[in-house]
């Protein structure tokens, strides 16, 4: 428990892991492209989220609160990841990317903390939140469980660096009366939940969507939490969400990659083939449903 009422356990769906200490995914996100793959950076996936940050709310699902700052955070959850896509390792196994769960832990908080210290040049909300959010990626993903002793009083010691911070920031956002009301403790748990929903479903569309996806714990209003349904159609760039979350009938959301073909076998000639690939727009329009 971080202070009263925020970071409740996450939904048994969110706390499953891989026979890894992570669940597989990718910094790189890799979404299969006919024989090769499109390589999304962790940063534009968090841009695609940003971009459904600011199309949520309606009568059942509130508003982001305090607006910008939240729509902010969403969209710069990631912000840590920013130098290591320069320069993305190879994983020689598979010749593409290195997947997430092989980064060490070591390397992986550095990349959480730099985030956070990135995240509080914008201000101490959206750095609460990017802090917030680093508590629920390790809560859906790490097992303590089955990694060294050594890693795992080294995650321990950086929750516990970053439950201090946040605590600092929540009160001192609670000090000032502009700021106090979004400081409660159900106002921080809504916002860290729906980051964390606007994280799963920009990752979902970044992959692509082959099948129906479920996306629970999403924040309604007040402390209610729903799952949503993630129907796709089509060639997959078309998709149903219900129950249905944003403003309007339909959203179109972007995100940015670039072409991979093959195989490759040193860092340098990943790193060269990534600088030459070709841009690839990847794209997605959410209904309510369809006409």
């Amino acid at each position: 428990m971080i202070f009263p009422g925020v970071m409740r356990a996450l939904p048994a769906a969110q706390t499953n892991v891989a026979s890894n200490e992570y669940k597989k995914v990718t910094e790189m996100l890799l979404r299969k492209d006919g024989p090769g793959v499109i390589a999304i950076p962790q940063p534009s996936h968090a841009w695609l989220s940003g971009q459904m940050a600011r199309a949520w709310g309606n009568e059942h699902f509130a508003a982001p609160v305090p607006h910008d700052e939240v729509c902010l955070a969403a969209e710069q959850h990631d912000i840590g990841w920013l130098s290591w896509e320069e320069t993305p390792l190879l994983d020689t196994e598979t010749g593409l990317p290195q997947e997430f769960f092989k980064v060490p832990p070591k390397i992986h908080i550095a990349l959480w903390r730099e985030g956070v210290r990135r995240a509080r040049a914008f201000g101490r909300y959206p750095a609460l939140l990017v802090s917030l959010h680093a508590d629920t990626i390790y809560a859906r993903y790490f097992d303590f469980a089955k990694t060294s002793p050594e890693n795992a009083e080294a995650v321990r010691a950086f929750l516990d660096e970053q439950h201090r911070f946040q605590a600092r920031i929540v009160a001192s956002l609670r000090a000032e009366p502009e700021s106090g009301s979004q400081a409660s403790s159900e106002a921080i748990e809504r916002n860290r939940l729906l980051i964390a929903a606007l994280d799963w479903i920009s990752l979902e569309i970044c992959w692509g969507v082959k099948k129906e996806t479920s996306i629970p714990g999403v924040p309604t209003v007040g402390e209610q939490t729903v799952e949503l349904s993630l129907h796709p159609r089509g060639d997959g760039h078309q998709l149903i969400l219900h129950p249905w979350p944003f403003q309007g009938e339909s959203l179109a959301v972007r995100a940015e990659g670039k072409r991979l073909h093959g195989r490759f076998s040193t860092q340098e000639e990943l790193l060269r083939a990534l600088d030459a690939a070709e841009p690839v727009r990847v794209t997605a329009t959410l209904h309510r449903e369809f006409p």
